[in-house]
Order: C-alpha cells, then structure tokens, then sequence
C-alpha cells in the first residue's frame, strides 16, 4: 500500500505544526515569554519537542518530492504543464499575503519603514529573489528550484542506479550543510554570495526530496507497510520508535539528523492507524498548511508577539497561534479563490 494523496497532505499539515511549535519553543530562554509545565535540568520538556520540529523541512521536502514522483508516473506529458500551474498558484497565494500582511499591516501597524520599506526590497520579496519581510520564506525559492528541477530528478531516478544517487545527494548534503551552518565560502559580490547561499539551502533540501522520489517511484513504503502492517502491538511500537528519536535528538542537538529523523517520522507516522476523528482534524488543517507557513512569524514575532504568548502555557500558545493562523487564511482564501477563478485556474 503506497501512500495516498491524503496521508501525504495530512503529513505536509504536520510538517508546518511542527514548524510552528520550533519556532515558538525551541528556546531555553523562556523567562518571561511563557510557563513551561515540565521542567527536566532546567529545560523545559517543550524545548525538546520543538526540537525536534527541526525535521519539518525535512518532511515537507519528502512530501513534495513524494507526491511530484507520483504525478510524474501518472502523466509525465502534462506534468510541466501541472508544475507551472502549481507554481503561479503558489505566487498568487504569496502575494495575497504579501499585500495583506507587508503593505496593510506595515503602514496599519506603523512599519512601513520596513514593511514594505524600498521599492528594491518589495520587489526583491515579490520576485522571492530576497526573503528579508519573513525568515520562515526562504523554503518559498529552494521549493520552486525544486519543483522546476524535478523532471530531471525523476528521469534521472527511473534511468540510473539508486544507491548510487542516494550517496551522491548525501555526499552533497553534507558539503550543502557545512556551507550553511559554518559558511565557509564567501564573496565580496552580493550576487555570488546569495548564489552560494541558495546552493547551500538547496542541496540541503535535496537529500529527502530525491530519497522520496525513489520511495515513490520503487513502492518502498509499500514493501515496509506490507512487512510490519500486521506486526502485533504495531501502533505502540510506532509511537515509542517517535519517542525514541525524540529522546536521542535531545541529546544529539544538531540540525543535520534533521533529514533521518524527518524520514523516520513520516514512515512510522504513516504506519500508525489514526482514529478518524483525527485523520479528519489533521486534513482540515492541511488544507491551510501553506498559509499557516506563510504567515505565523507574522504573529509571533512581527507584529502580535505578546498577543500570542498571551496565553502563556506552551499548548495554548500552540492552538492560539493555529487559530489566529487559521483565521487569517481564511481571509486570504477568499482573495485567493476569486482571482483562480477569474483567471481559470
């Protein structure tokens, strides 16, 4: 059983809810911004499970390669055609947000200076060339390099031998992930320095992206799914295998088990049969899983910040900042579906 479109969306949903709880709790430095309820040696057991969140690029990239493979297979004639839609639709979305969230609440708010600021600087974040209104974008320039790479990527995975370009991306990764952390070459010239930037942030996506397309294309999840589906106890083993890696990246604290634990998740989330009343909570929210990316640092850290810690419990916090996220993609689904229509898409 491979799968489904619903699985992967609901797994993208999950993706960007753990985004939300790295960014708001992924700090030791608490004091004052909210009332952790489990302390272990200081640190808040929060702390740990926004920590762990550090894999959501992770899964989103396993998700969209995932799903980019399938509809390659499907109808690998029309699919540059999909991708290009896919791609305005995201921009359009973009800059729906743009102008609600830059140009509105800027000068509502009295940012302006700096949202939007300069004509260069709006039209560098319009172009997605510059993600300076919001440090959650920069996810927005490596996907849409990705998607317009991922014919190639495909054929490339159809045609050559995979454990071979499964080494050569994890060769690239580490090299991409040492440039990113540690910024080892730089340029005087802006352009090469955001080229070499790019580069870095893309061969670090690529890793999961190609490693979800070969689960796609060669049915692996299929082949672990009919292995250990009748496993008996098989939800609870699951759920302590999530735990286990929760536990072992507080101890290993580095981004770069980001993209294993990333892939651990997905398999073992997917394995794990869901009550439904939750499989249907989590698609809701999937549905809004771009905008609640697009928007969150909006809230809390732009404009709103003691609005949303105002709560002060860790998961009011949480459910509070996915409302006020929910609320506002509300707003711009409205703008959005209008102006699909209008152009027929």
């Amino acid at each position: 059983m491979e799968l489904t479109k619903k699985q992967v969306s609901i797994t993208k949903g999950v993706a960007i809810l753990f985004m939300l709880l790295l960014h708001l709790f992924c700090t030791k430095d608490y004091q004052g911004l909210f009332t952790p309820l489990i302390i272990i040696k200081g640190v808040p057991l929060v702390y740990y499970l926004a920590l762990f969140g550090d894999c959501c690029v992770a899964i989103y990239c396993f998700c969209s390669g995932y799903g980019l493979m399938c509809t390659y297979k499907n109808n690998p004639d029309e699919y540059n055609k999909k991708n290009a839609k896919r791609i305005l639709k995201l921009y359009i979305n973009f800059w729906i947000i743009i102008l609600l969230f830059v140009v509105l609440l800027g000068y509502l708010t009295g940012n302006s200076a700096t949202y939007p600021g300069n004509i260069k600087t709006f039209l560098l974040n319009v172009t997605t060339i510059s993600v300076s209104y919001n440090g959650a974008w920069w996810f927005l320039t490596t996907y849409i390099i990705l998607v317009v790479l991922s014919k190639f990527i495909n054929k490339v995975i159809q045609r050559y031998n995979n454990v071979l370009i499964t080494l050569i991306v994890f060769v690239i990764y580490c090299i991409c992930y040492v440039q990113r952390i540690k910024v080892v070459i730089t340029f005087a010239n802006p352009v090469l320095n955001w080229a070499i930037t790019q580069a870095a942030l893309l061969g670090t996506s690529l890793f999961p992206f190609v490693v979800s397309a070969i689960f796609a294309d060669k049915k692996i999840y299929s082949f672990i799914y009919n292995k250990v589906n009748n496993i008996k106890f098989k939800n609870t083993l699951c759920i302590l295998g999530i735990l286990f890696m929760i536990v072992c990246h507080g101890f290993v604290q580095t981004l770069f088990v980001a993209v294993f634990t990333g892939i651990g998740f997905i398999i073992l989330f997917n394995l794990i049969d869901k009550p439904d009343s939750l499989d249907r909570l989590l698609y809701y929210l999937s549905g809004y899983s771009t905008n609640m990316w697009l928007t969150h640092m909006f809230f809390y850290m732009i404009y709103f910040k003691s609005l949303v810690f105002m709560p002060k419990y860790p998961v009011l916090i949480f459910i509070w900042l996915v409302i006020l996220c929910l609320i506002s993609s509300y707003l711009i689904k409205l703008f959005y579906s209008n102006i699909i229509k209008k152009i027929n898409l």
